[in-house]
Protein backbone atom coordinates (compact mmCIF):
# COMPACT_ATOMS: atom_id res chain seq x y z
CA UNK A 1 0.00 0.00 0.00
CA UNK A 2 3.09 2.60 0.96
CA UNK A 3 4.43 1.71 -2.37
CA UNK A 4 1.11 2.88 -4.23
CA UNK A 5 1.08 5.62 -2.57
CA UNK A 6 4.72 6.73 -2.81
CA UNK A 7 3.83 6.22 -6.94
CA UNK A 8 0.78 8.68 -6.89
CA UNK A 9 2.81 11.00 -4.79
CA UNK A 10 5.78 10.76 -7.41
CA UNK A 11 3.69 10.76 -10.33
CA UNK A 12 1.56 13.72 -8.97
CA UNK A 13 4.62 15.58 -7.84
CA UNK A 14 6.29 15.67 -10.85
CA UNK A 15 4.01 16.50 -13.35
CA UNK A 16 1.40 18.32 -10.88
CA UNK A 17 2.37 22.39 -10.88
CA UNK A 18 -0.44 24.29 -9.83
CA UNK A 19 -1.54 24.51 -13.87
CA UNK A 20 -4.78 22.45 -12.93
CA UNK A 21 -6.59 24.61 -10.12
CA UNK A 22 -4.92 27.97 -11.72
CA UNK A 23 -6.12 27.30 -15.16
CA UNK A 24 -9.77 26.05 -14.14
CA UNK A 25 -9.49 29.57 -12.08
CA UNK A 26 -8.83 31.89 -14.63
CA UNK A 27 -11.60 29.84 -16.97
CA UNK A 28 -14.25 30.04 -13.78
CA UNK A 29 -13.55 33.82 -13.74
CA UNK A 30 -15.17 34.96 -16.98
CA UNK A 31 -17.92 31.89 -16.10
CA UNK A 32 -19.06 33.89 -13.14
CA UNK A 33 -18.41 37.71 -14.70
CA UNK A 34 -21.08 36.27 -17.48
CA UNK A 35 -23.74 35.38 -14.78
CA UNK A 36 -23.23 38.97 -13.22
CA UNK A 37 -23.36 40.76 -16.03
CA UNK A 38 -26.13 39.01 -18.01
CA UNK A 39 -27.88 36.65 -15.87
CA UNK A 40 -27.99 38.15 -12.57
CA UNK A 41 -31.20 36.43 -11.38
CA UNK A 42 -30.11 33.30 -12.30
CA UNK A 43 -28.03 32.31 -8.94
CA UNK A 44 -28.68 33.81 -5.92
CA UNK A 45 -26.67 36.20 -4.19
CA UNK A 46 -25.49 34.02 -1.86
CA UNK A 47 -24.23 31.70 -4.06
CA UNK A 48 -22.75 33.35 -6.47
CA UNK A 49 -20.55 35.16 -3.98
CA UNK A 50 -19.80 31.17 -2.82
CA UNK A 51 -19.03 30.96 -5.52
CA UNK A 52 -16.63 33.57 -6.37
CA UNK A 53 -15.14 32.54 -3.00
CA UNK A 54 -14.39 29.14 -3.94
CA UNK A 55 -12.88 30.39 -7.60
CA UNK A 56 -10.48 32.57 -5.35
CA UNK A 57 -9.45 29.81 -3.24
CA UNK A 58 -8.75 27.82 -6.35
CA UNK A 59 -6.93 30.91 -7.86
CA UNK A 60 -4.47 31.51 -4.63
CA UNK A 61 -3.80 27.20 -4.32
CA UNK A 62 -2.79 27.90 -8.05
CA UNK A 63 -0.73 30.77 -7.93
CA UNK A 64 1.31 29.55 -4.98
CA UNK A 65 2.75 26.87 -7.46
CA UNK A 66 3.90 29.77 -9.25
CA UNK A 67 5.68 31.84 -6.14
CA UNK A 68 9.40 31.45 -7.76
CA UNK A 69 8.40 32.18 -11.21
CA UNK A 70 6.61 35.52 -10.04
CA UNK A 71 9.39 36.31 -7.57
CA UNK A 72 12.04 36.19 -10.29
CA UNK A 73 9.75 37.97 -13.17
CA UNK A 74 9.71 40.42 -10.37
CA UNK A 75 13.73 40.75 -10.05
CA UNK A 76 14.36 40.52 -13.85
CA UNK A 77 11.67 43.39 -14.05
CA UNK A 78 13.44 45.69 -11.66
CA UNK A 79 16.88 44.77 -13.04
CA UNK A 80 15.23 45.92 -16.86
CA UNK A 81 13.82 49.43 -15.13
CA UNK A 82 17.15 49.77 -13.57
CA UNK A 83 18.61 49.68 -17.28
CA UNK A 84 16.76 53.45 -17.93
CA UNK A 85 15.50 52.18 -21.50
CA UNK A 86 13.36 54.86 -22.72
CA UNK A 87 10.94 51.95 -23.68
CA UNK A 88 10.47 50.71 -20.31
CA UNK A 89 10.26 53.93 -18.75
CA UNK A 90 7.30 54.46 -21.28
CA UNK A 91 5.52 51.34 -20.18
CA UNK A 92 6.20 52.90 -16.08
CA UNK A 93 4.59 55.98 -17.21
CA UNK A 94 1.51 53.90 -18.86
CA UNK A 95 0.82 51.88 -15.72
CA UNK A 96 1.37 55.18 -13.82
CA UNK A 97 -1.79 56.36 -16.36
CA UNK A 98 -3.85 53.16 -15.57
CA UNK A 99 -3.67 52.85 -12.28
CA UNK A 100 -4.54 56.83 -11.69
CA UNK A 101 -7.65 56.56 -14.03
CA UNK A 102 -8.83 53.34 -12.11
CA UNK A 103 -8.40 54.86 -8.88
CA UNK A 104 -10.49 58.20 -10.25
CA UNK A 105 -13.12 56.14 -11.71
CA UNK A 106 -13.80 54.04 -8.53
CA UNK A 107 -13.51 57.49 -6.66
CA UNK A 108 -16.08 58.74 -8.79
CA UNK A 109 -18.18 56.03 -9.33
CA UNK A 110 -18.64 55.59 -5.62
CA UNK A 111 -19.60 58.88 -5.35
CA UNK A 112 -22.38 58.57 -8.39
CA UNK A 113 -25.05 55.91 -7.83
CA UNK A 114 -26.14 56.17 -11.21
CA UNK A 115 -23.59 56.13 -12.79
CA UNK A 116 -21.33 53.47 -10.66
CA UNK A 117 -24.06 50.64 -12.32
CA UNK A 118 -22.73 51.55 -16.22
CA UNK A 119 -19.62 52.06 -15.01
CA UNK A 120 -19.05 48.39 -13.14
CA UNK A 121 -20.74 47.03 -16.20
CA UNK A 122 -18.52 48.50 -18.60
CA UNK A 123 -15.81 47.63 -16.88
CA UNK A 124 -17.36 44.12 -16.00
CA UNK A 125 -17.49 43.80 -19.43
CA UNK A 126 -14.67 44.76 -20.35
CA UNK A 127 -12.80 42.23 -18.47
CA UNK A 128 -14.97 39.75 -19.77
CA UNK A 129 -13.78 39.81 -22.58
CA UNK A 130 -10.40 40.11 -22.06
CA UNK A 131 -10.20 37.27 -19.49
CA UNK A 132 -12.91 35.59 -21.87
CA UNK A 133 -10.25 33.11 -24.00
CA UNK A 134 -8.45 31.23 -20.78
CA UNK A 135 -11.69 29.22 -20.53
CA UNK A 136 -11.20 27.56 -24.02
CA UNK A 137 -7.16 28.03 -23.72
CA UNK A 138 -7.50 24.94 -21.09
CA UNK A 139 -7.45 22.43 -24.07
CA UNK A 140 -4.57 23.42 -25.42
CA UNK A 141 -3.28 21.90 -21.25
CA UNK A 142 -2.92 18.83 -23.42
CA UNK A 143 0.76 19.49 -23.37
CA UNK A 144 1.07 18.84 -19.86
CA UNK A 145 -0.57 15.43 -20.27
CA UNK A 146 1.80 14.34 -23.19
CA UNK A 147 4.26 15.77 -20.33
CA UNK A 148 2.87 13.66 -17.57
CA UNK A 149 2.99 10.09 -19.66
CA UNK A 150 6.73 11.03 -21.14
CA UNK A 151 8.36 11.02 -17.61
CA UNK A 152 9.94 7.79 -17.47
CA UNK A 153 9.92 7.33 -13.64
CA UNK A 154 5.76 7.56 -13.50
CA UNK A 155 4.49 4.01 -13.40
CA UNK A 156 2.03 3.14 -16.47
CA UNK A 157 -1.01 2.75 -13.84
CA UNK A 158 -0.28 6.10 -12.87
CA UNK A 159 -0.33 7.76 -15.56
CA UNK A 160 -3.88 5.69 -16.71
CA UNK A 161 -5.75 5.73 -13.55
CA UNK A 162 -5.06 9.01 -12.40
CA UNK A 163 -3.17 11.66 -14.80
CA UNK A 164 -5.24 10.67 -17.82
CA UNK A 165 -8.92 11.12 -16.16
CA UNK A 166 -7.58 14.12 -13.87
CA UNK A 167 -6.07 16.02 -16.90
CA UNK A 168 -9.78 15.05 -19.72
CA UNK A 169 -11.62 15.93 -16.29
CA UNK A 170 -10.05 19.77 -15.82
CA UNK A 171 -10.19 20.58 -19.92
CA UNK A 172 -14.24 19.70 -19.68
CA UNK A 173 -14.83 21.76 -16.63
CA UNK A 174 -12.76 24.44 -18.45
CA UNK A 175 -14.78 24.34 -21.73
CA UNK A 176 -17.74 23.66 -20.01
CA UNK A 177 -17.08 27.10 -18.07
CA UNK A 178 -16.88 28.33 -21.60
CA UNK A 179 -19.75 27.11 -23.25
CA UNK A 180 -21.97 28.41 -20.20
CA UNK A 181 -20.08 31.66 -20.31
CA UNK A 182 -21.39 31.92 -24.16
CA UNK A 183 -24.99 30.35 -22.81
CA UNK A 184 -25.29 33.62 -20.53
CA UNK A 185 -24.48 36.31 -23.59
CA UNK A 186 -27.37 34.74 -25.86
CA UNK A 187 -29.51 34.82 -22.87
CA UNK A 188 -29.16 38.49 -22.73
CA UNK A 189 -29.30 39.10 -26.26
CA UNK A 190 -32.43 37.11 -26.62
CA UNK A 191 -33.57 39.31 -23.11
CA UNK A 192 -33.33 42.62 -25.40
CA UNK A 193 -35.09 41.17 -28.72
CA UNK A 194 -31.57 40.91 -30.49
CA UNK A 195 -31.72 37.08 -30.94
CA UNK A 196 -30.29 38.07 -34.83
CA UNK A 197 -27.08 38.56 -33.50
CA UNK A 198 -26.84 35.21 -31.32
CA UNK A 199 -24.48 33.63 -34.14
CA UNK A 200 -22.82 36.61 -34.69
CA UNK A 201 -21.76 36.75 -31.51
CA UNK A 202 -20.41 33.51 -30.81
CA UNK A 203 -18.52 33.11 -33.92
CA UNK A 204 -16.87 36.57 -33.00
CA UNK A 205 -16.33 35.38 -29.68
CA UNK A 206 -14.61 32.11 -31.38
CA UNK A 207 -12.10 34.31 -33.59
CA UNK A 208 -11.21 36.30 -30.65
CA UNK A 209 -10.72 33.41 -28.36
CA UNK A 210 -8.55 31.81 -31.39
CA UNK A 211 -6.33 34.79 -31.74
CA UNK A 212 -5.95 34.67 -27.54
CA UNK A 213 -5.06 31.29 -27.58
CA UNK A 214 -2.61 31.13 -29.86
CA UNK A 215 -0.73 34.56 -28.35
CA UNK A 216 -1.15 32.42 -24.88
CA UNK A 217 0.05 29.57 -25.87
CA UNK A 218 2.94 30.07 -28.84
CA UNK A 219 3.77 33.70 -28.03
CA UNK A 220 3.64 33.20 -24.38
CA UNK A 221 1.14 36.33 -23.48
CA UNK A 222 -1.15 36.51 -20.85
CA UNK A 223 -4.24 38.76 -20.45
CA UNK A 224 -2.65 41.17 -18.16
CA UNK A 225 -0.54 41.91 -20.47
CA UNK A 226 -3.47 44.45 -22.23
CA UNK A 227 -3.02 46.53 -19.87
CA UNK A 228 1.15 46.26 -18.84
CA UNK A 229 1.65 46.77 -22.50
CA UNK A 230 -1.25 47.46 -24.81
CA UNK A 231 0.79 48.66 -27.57
CA UNK A 232 2.98 45.46 -28.17
CA UNK A 233 0.03 43.85 -27.87
CA UNK A 234 -1.82 45.04 -31.01
CA UNK A 235 1.50 45.00 -32.86
CA UNK A 236 1.78 41.18 -32.05
CA UNK A 237 -1.48 40.48 -32.93
CA UNK A 238 -1.43 42.60 -36.42
CA UNK A 239 1.76 41.10 -36.94
CA UNK A 240 0.33 37.29 -36.08
CA UNK A 241 -3.01 37.95 -38.32
CA UNK A 242 -0.40 38.93 -41.25
CA UNK A 243 1.55 35.43 -41.38
CA UNK A 244 0.60 32.59 -43.16
CA UNK A 245 1.28 29.98 -40.18
CA UNK A 246 0.05 31.77 -37.44
CA UNK A 247 -3.55 32.42 -39.25
CA UNK A 248 -3.93 28.80 -40.09
CA UNK A 249 -3.21 27.60 -36.82
CA UNK A 250 -5.51 30.36 -35.49
CA UNK A 251 -8.44 29.35 -37.87
CA UNK A 252 -7.65 25.34 -36.95
CA UNK A 253 -8.11 26.31 -33.31
CA UNK A 254 -11.53 28.41 -34.47
CA UNK A 255 -13.32 25.62 -36.31
CA UNK A 256 -12.27 23.61 -33.24
CA UNK A 257 -13.86 25.58 -30.75
CA UNK A 258 -16.53 26.13 -32.73
CA UNK A 259 -17.82 22.49 -33.16
CA UNK A 260 -16.65 21.67 -29.36
CA UNK A 261 -18.86 24.63 -28.09
CA UNK A 262 -21.57 23.48 -30.14
CA UNK A 263 -21.21 19.84 -28.56
CA UNK A 264 -21.10 21.56 -25.00
CA UNK A 265 -23.93 23.33 -25.69
CA UNK A 266 -26.34 20.58 -26.37
CA UNK A 267 -24.99 18.46 -23.45
CA UNK A 268 -25.95 21.58 -21.53
CA UNK A 269 -28.98 22.06 -22.42
CA UNK A 270 -29.74 18.66 -22.32
CA UNK A 271 -29.08 17.93 -19.21
CA UNK A 272 -31.16 21.09 -18.19
CA UNK A 273 -33.62 20.10 -20.20
CA UNK A 274 -33.73 16.66 -18.04
CA UNK A 275 -33.33 17.76 -14.51
CA UNK A 276 -36.51 20.31 -15.51
CA UNK A 277 -38.00 16.72 -16.41
CA UNK A 278 -37.25 15.20 -13.38
CA UNK A 279 -38.10 18.62 -11.23
CA UNK A 280 -41.54 18.01 -12.72
CA UNK A 281 -42.25 14.27 -12.09
CA UNK A 282 -42.00 13.62 -15.78
CA UNK A 283 -40.25 10.96 -18.20
CA UNK A 284 -38.03 11.82 -20.97
CA UNK A 285 -38.55 8.53 -22.40
CA UNK A 286 -42.28 8.95 -22.74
Amino acid sequence: MRSLLFDLYDGLNNVYSGWIVWNLFLAFVPMLLSFQLFRPQAIPAKYLRAAWLVTGLCGAIGISARLGRIQSSLVSSWRTVQTGRPDVLWQLLWLAIVALVAIGVSVGLSRQATLSKMGRWGVGLALFIALLPNAPYILTDVVHLIRAAGYGDIRVWVIALVLIPLHVCAMLLGFEAYAIALMNVNYFLKQRGLGALIWPTELSLHALCALGIYLGRFIRLNSWDILLDPTSIVAIALNTLTSKRPVAVIFVTFVILTVVYWLMKQITLGLKLRYEYARKGLDPLV
